[in-house]
This record gives structure tokens, C-alpha cells and sequence, in this order.
């Protein structure tokens, strides 16, 4: 596995523990460190296919490369597939097509579900127009509406790519079985709010680059209204709300959860810093398993974000903001829809008053969830029954065996 933050769960839960595999670990810097010498770094996963065609050679040499090169890393590792975490990772494309090539499954297990109607219609024309058809051997998808996306954009063909839902929430799924059995910690007694951070333009289009080059832009500038869509005031009352919380609470915990590459997001976006006074009962997580923040939680909280699936598995009662820019017109495409399975408030008052009471909620979760909680699980992660990583790993082995049976 090529490792990635979300992707190494996923692949966790999908073949830890099954004495048919062995999970092994290949940097993905040594392939990010090789592409420099055959291709800039302004050619990167959102322009990879739509750069210019005076790549193509560059391209063609890279890919030349790691077919002389591959054998060599093959017969130390012996490996029976490669997996990576996205279809479009530009510095794993040539890769992709030459371990393919040599005989050994190259696999995509897709790590992205959050495709709202407007992320539908936005991904599939950045699939199309600036990423490359995948060159590997198949992509193992969260849900349809991804698997639609990619096919519809000629990304791949549909018999090379597999809904097998997201494996990471297997792990939550039985949590909440056993702590509702009383055989897993529920908590540890102290009121807890978890709060999933968030940037400004999360969820929202928007195109980033990897050039490395000083003063190189990171985002690229979209025309028209797209461009100028942004949370400003919902970030703002969320993380407000989260300090007031806090401060007019002491006898509650509250976490802020962020995403390691969240501090690097919000540079970028909206130039705004993850800074919070220092209160003794608040506290901001930054990267790591969400998973035990989660299962401690009485009530959690989050805008658009995989994490609120976690916590839905998890059996939490989830909060979600609905006010400032989220009435503006322009974006209802772009809000994620939970359903009844959360519960929507409609301004920071009522964000802190749920929270406050939801902190004192019992943490200990209840073993069968709801029709609703079930319908938006399977809708966005394609997993309301704890068994795609068991998915997964079947689908990898058809993969291998029929590499076998070919051979």
C-alpha cells in the first residue's frame, strides 16, 4: 500500500486480522520524488490529462521508467497487489499503468464519498477534463454516486470498478454493538463535545495545485460566482461557539478535531489560523484516528465530512450547522443532507444550545440504529452493516486469483 491519511484506515479494516494477506507499507515520497525528473511540478492531479500535449513525451519516459523499474522493487517485495487511496494521485499515474502491466493488480481504493449534487456535476467535469482515465487495474468505490461520476467521465469502464463501501467504518460499527452490550468504554464520565474543524471552503468548488515553485499560486482562480463561495460565517460561528462553550462550561470538555493538513487548508483559502485561547477544558486534535474521540463523545458536531459517518456508525447524536451563508441559494448544491438521521440548527445560539445539552447525554450508544441513520449511511459510505472491509478484501482477491489463474 502507497500510504495515505484515511486510506491506511480503510485498508486496516479491510485486511488486518485476515491470514490471507499481508500488509505492507512503500512510502509514497519515492514515487512524489521521482516525478520531478521527468515532469514539473505544475503538472499535478488537477491537470495531469489537460497540462498540453508537449507532456506526453515526459510522460511516456516516466512511464518507461518504472517498467525498467518496477521488476527491481517486485522481486524484493514480491508483492501480489498495490493499492493506493485515489484514482487521480498524478505522481502514482505511470506507476499505476506499469505495475498493470507487469502482471500485478494496481487498485484504487477510493477514499472520497462527500459528492453532494453540486460536487456531482463538479467532479465529473474535473474527471474528465483534466484527470487521466485510470490506468491501473480497478477502483474500489465508496458508493454509486462515485462510481457513476468516475464512469460517466470515461475514468474508467463499469467493469472495472466496485461499490464495496467504507471500510473504516467497520471499526465503529462493532464499537457500537459492544459498548451498547457494556463489553467497550463508553466515555469516561466527563461531559464531552467533539467538533469537527473545518476551512472555509470545504465542500465548495475549488481547484488546488502542488507547484512547489516560490510564489507559485496554490488555489486556481475560478471564474465567475463559483470562485466567490465560501463558509465565512459558518466557520467563524462554529469555532466561536466552540470557545463559548467552553468557557461558560467548565465542567464540559471540548474538542476540536482537525485534519493534519487542515492548518495548511485554511492558508490557503482564507488566510485564517486554528488559534483558540487557552481554557483548561478545551483542546484542538490535530490529525490522527478519530476513532476513540469518537466512542468518548457525547455529542459531536461537523459541517461536510466523512467524520460524520463515523459518528452516525457510532451511534452518536450528531449536530450540524445550518445558518449564515448556508441560506444563500448559490450553495444549497453544495450541503451535505443528512437527513433526520442529524439534528440542524439554524444559528450559533442554537449551536451551543445543543450542544451544552447535548454534552450531558449518555455517551453509551444504543446496539440497532435508526432506518434513517441506516439510509444515509449506505447513501454516502456505503456501509450501514460493518462489512466492507470484508468487501474489500474479497474483491482484492478476485483481483490476485484471477492474475493467477491467467498466469
Amino acid at each position: 500500500m502507497l500510504p495515505k491519511d484515511g486510506f491506511n484506515e480503510d485498508a486496516l479494516a479491510s485486511f488486518a486480522g485476515d491470514p490471507r494477506f499481508s500488509l505492507f507499507a512503500l512510502e509514497r515520497a519515492y514515487a512524489k520524488a521521482v516525478y520531478p525528473a521527468f515532469l514539473p511540478t505544475t503538472v499535478d492531479d488537477n491537470n495531469y490529462r489537460s497540462a498540453g500535449h508537449q507532456f506526453d513525451e515526459p510522460k511516456a519516459r516516466l512511464r518507461a521508467f518504472w517498467m525498467q523499474a518496477w521488476p527491481h522493487i517486485q522481486s524484493r517485495a514480491r508483492v501480489a497487489a498495490v493499492l493506493t487511496g485515489n484514482f487521480g494521485y498524478h505522481a502514482e499515474q505511470e506507476l499505476a499503468a506499469a505495475v498493470a502491466a507487469s502482471g500485478v493488480p494496481f487498485i484504487a481504493m477510493h477514499k472520497e464519498a462527500m459528492k453532494t449534487p453540486g460536487r456531482q456535476e463538479w467532479y465529473e467535469r474535473i474527471y474528465r477534463e483534466r484527470r487521466q482515465p485510470f490506468a491501473g487495474t480497478r477502483v474500489l468505490a465508496y458508493n454509486r454516486l462515485e462510481r457513476d461520476i468516475q464512469v460517466n467521465a470515461g475514468s474508467i469502464t463499469p467493469d472495472r470498478i466496485t461499490i464495496c463501501g467504507m471500510p473504516r467504518l467497520d471499526r465503529l460499527h462493532a464499537w457500537r454493538r459492544a459498548a451498547a452490550a457494556g463489553k467497550a468504554r463508553a466515555g469516561d464520565g466527563r461531559p464531552r463535545v467533539v467538533m469537527f474543524s473545518f476551512h472555509p471552503k470545504t465542500g465548495l468548488p475549488m481547484i488546488s495545485r502542488k507547484d512547489r515553485a516560490p510564489g507559485a499560486a496554490r488555489m486556481e482562480q475560478i471564474e465567475g460566482d463559483l470562485g466567490d463561495l465560501a463558509w465565512t460565517e459558518v466557520w467563524a460561528g462554529f469555532h466561536e461557539t466552540a470557545v463559548r462553550l467552553a468557557r461558560e462550561n467548565p465542567d464540559i470538555e471540548v474538542v476540536i478535531k482537525a485534519k493534519e493538513n487542515l492548518p495548511k487548508w485554511l492558508h490557503l483559502t482564507s488566510g485564517q489560523k486554528l488559534e483558540f485561547p487557552t481554557l483548561p477544558n478545551l483542546r484542538v486534535v490535530v490529525g490522527g484516528d478519530p476513532h476513540d474521540l469518537i466512542a468518548s463523545a457525547s455529542v459531536v458536531c461537523g459541517f461536510i465530512s466523512t467524520a460524520l459517518l463515523e459518528c452516525l456508525a457510532a451511534g452518536k447524536h450528531v449536530v450540524v450547522p445550518r445558518f449564515g451563508e448556508t441560506r444563500d441559494p448559490r450553495v444549497q448544491a453544495y450541503l451535505l443532507d443528512l437527513g433526520t438521521a442529524v439534528e440542524y440548527v439554524g444559528s450559533t445560539d442554537a449551536l451551543y444550545d445543543a450542544l451544552r445539552s447535548g454534552a450531558r447525554r449518555d455517551p453509551k450508544p444504543a446496539a440497532e440504529l435508526s432506518a434513517e441513520a441506516i439510509r444515509q449511511l449506505d447513501h454516502w459510505g456505503g456501509n450501514s452493516d460493518g462489512q466492507s472491509g470484508a468487501r474489500v478484501a474479497e474483491a482484492v482477491q478476485r483481483e490476485i486469483t484471477a492474475v493467477a489463474r491467467a498466469a
